[in-house]
């Protein structure tokens, strides 16, 4: 796990060498071991290393071919990289080290930009061909590790981080359609940076830049299209067998490793199954003094069945004094609030591990999440009920949603909104802002400056791939290419390599994704139970009760919080002019939510959350009032 930037170029002004280590030297938490420079007349790699796989100095990079014309950056890891080494090894090509990188340049060498297509991991890599004069760019199918480009006056720059186009001169002007996107998906999202000058490679995506122009090409994307038709237990032994490979694949370290032990399905099937291969796994579980919020007695038996070199750590969490940091760190306006309980099991699991499994991926894959049982019942309402029906009923439920005094409208508004026949209706659910709200929040400047944008298109150029599919598998797709790269592989990469900490992630490998897709909706929601089949895998190997339980969250008590502890840091963040000062939002809306949750009258947590962290990072980088790292406490 690293960090990568540079510059590629066929004109005379260039960004210098300090600049580039300046942008370079931003990433220093996502690599501390080893800083790398590669320069000539046409390009400038940078990277930052945090040593994995060979803990030697000639697996430092940039990293060459044998006669130094083709030169690469890497971020991530490389998991089938023993196969492939292998397969070019056969060919004749010679190997120096024992990293996973190598496989980069004697790939390219060979199989040129198809190598993208042979990769299975997670990652972003930069390759220089200097005889081609060509630089390739290429991030991995579900977009696990960043990469941002930008391009001007014939001067294409990268970066793992947003804050190295700063050094490399872009301008910093914000993007009001990210902000759109970020108040409904918690994120600037993958189709814009917070930066209007500033864009992002896609998941499953690689660029080519020459002097010929720049080219990108889509490599991968899912596919729901291919159903199989299997018995339960013949798929059962399918995942099985695929699960335990991908276990298998990111059990390869030359440091500490360990486990992430939430005491969840995920997590503790993939503890059940590296205690296949290792004889003492190293498990961390996290946990809170108030008890809804903890699963430590779960986590607890599934450490004792495996026995398992099992550390638990009880959080006093100081969110005030790291929130700056940590968004710092994001680069960008970030609102997934379990990014604190993930940065915290980072920091502590640091002190012991360099790379740590997390169960990542188990819900996307399976149909965990509500969302997907709430596709269940949007199936059999549109049985009962004609289309025109749904569309009122929901209409008429709306105002009501978000009420605490009805809770359970909120589900029926969710099912409804998934039962709606037009695509585009199914795409608006949002635990941020929604599309009425967002009329209340923004202000006739910021509507004007919005004009026809809608946070939903993200979803517009998979509309054909979608066409045809059920509820659920539409629903699925929309998270593998939504909510998965725009929140919560974000959240994990960056609250984890703020504490120089590697998270590998067995449920997105790359295998299993691809049997997960070709298994039919009925086995996945069996009678409306979500993660079925995983369910009935998990029967093998745990106990019963950490399986058949209420789903719970990896979140810290933030609600609470927006209504006790920090009441007054909220009205006195939100409402003292900074981020309203900027005439996007509504004063007597914003202050409204604020009202209406403090009372309780409303849940507004996520949208009292993402506003206050948008606040926060206006302060950081927008007018420079806090730094990283300042404290909260007494503001």
């Amino acid at each position: 796990m690293c960090g990568i930037c540079g510059y590629a170029g066929f004109v005379p002004h260039l960004p210098t060498q300090e600049e580039l280590i300046q942008a370079r030297d931003v990433m220093r938490l996502r690599g501390p071991d080893a800083a790398g420079l590669y320069t000539d007349e046409h390009v400038g790699l940078g990277h930052r290393r945090l040593k994995i796989l060979d803990l030697s100095d000639a697996a430092n990079q940039p990293l060459a071919n044998e006669d130094g014309q083709i030169q690469v950056v890497f971020n991530g890891e490389i998991y089938n990289f023993q196969e492939l080494r292998a397969e070019l090894a056969d060919k004749g090509h010679q190997f120096v080290t024992h990293t996973d990188t190598e496989v980069l340049v004697h790939g390219y060498e060979t199989w040129g930009e198809k190598l993208v297509e042979r990769l299975d991991g997670m990652f972003a890599f930069a390759l220089w061909d200097k005889s081609r004069q060509t630089l390739l760019l290429a991030r991995d199918r579900f977009g696990k590790k960043p990469l941002f480009v930008a391009e001007r006056a014939g001067v294409l720059c990268f970066g793992s981080d947003l804050r190295c186009f700063a050094h490399f001169g872009f301008p910093t002007e914000v993007d009001p359609l990210a902000i759109d996107c970020y108040l409904h998906h918690f994120s600037p999202t993958q189709e814009h940076s917070i930066l209007r000058a500033v864009g992002k490679l896609h998941p499953g995506e690689y660029l080519v830049f020459s002097p010929a122009g720049t080219r990108r090409e889509q490599y991968w994307r899912p596919d729901f299209q291919h159903q199989l038709d299997l018995t339960e237990e013949e798929w059962l032994e399918r995942i099985d067998a695929a699960l335990d490979q991908a276990v298998a694949r990111r059990l390869v370290s030359d440091v500490p490793l360990g486990f992430f032990l939430s005491g969840g399905i995920d997590s503790s099937l993939v503890v059940a199954y590296a205690a296949r291969h290792v004889a003492k796994p190293l498990t961390f579980s996290i946990g809170f003094h108030e008890s809804a919020f903890s699963e430590l007695s779960y986590a607890r038996m599934v450490a004792e069945r495996y026995g398992t070199d099992h550390h638990e750590i009880i959080l006093e969490p100081d969110v005030l004094g790291v929130l700056t940091l940590l968004l710092s760190e994001y680069g960008e306006p970030f609102a997934d609030a379990s990014s604190l309980p993930t940065f915290f099991v980072s920091k502590a699991a640091r002190q012991e591990v360099t790379v740590a499994l997390t169960g990542d991926g188990g819900d996307e894959l399976f149909g965990g999440y509500r969302i997907y049982g709430a596709t269940y019942w949007a199936d059999r309402l549109r049985g009962i009920l004609p289309a025109w029906a749904l569309a009122g009923l929901r209409q008429c439920i709306s105002p009501l949603a978000g009420s605490t005094t009805f809770p359970r409208l909120a589900k029926a508004h969710t099912v409804l909104g998934y039962a709606h026949p037009d695509l585009r209706q199914r795409r608006f659910n949002t635990m941020g802002f929604n599309a009425d709200q967002k009329q209340r929040l923004y202000t006739p400047e910021m509507k004007h400056l919005l004009g026809d944008h809608s946070a939903c298109h993200i979803y517009d150029r998979f509309e054909d791939a979608t066409a045809g599919l059920s509820l659920l598998n539409e629903a699925l797709y929309h998270s593998l290419v939504g909510r998965l790269p725009n929140d919560y592989l974000i959240k994990v990469d960056v609250a984890s390599m703020a504490n120089s900490l590697e998270l590998r992630s067995p449920f997105l490998d790359l295998g299993l994704q691809n049997l997960s897709q070709s298994i039919p909706p009925r086995m996945k929601l069996r009678g409306g139970d979500r993660k079925h089949l995983l369910k009935k895998l998990a029967e093998r190997h745990l106990p019963w009760e950490t399986i058949y339980r209420p789903k719970q969250g990896f979140e810290l008590p933030v609600s609470t919080w927006l209504r006790s502890d920090w009441r007054q840091l909220v009205r006195d963040l939100l409402l003292d002019g900074r981020l309203l000062g900027t005439g996007w939002f509504a004063t007597d809306y914003v202050t409204e939510i604020i009202d209406q949750h403090q009372s309780g009258k409303a849940d507004h947590t996520y949208r009292v959350w993402s506003l206050l962290c948008l606040e926060i990072w206006y302060r950081l980088f927008v007018d420079h009032s806090l730094q990283p790292g300042d404290s909260l406490h007494g503001r």
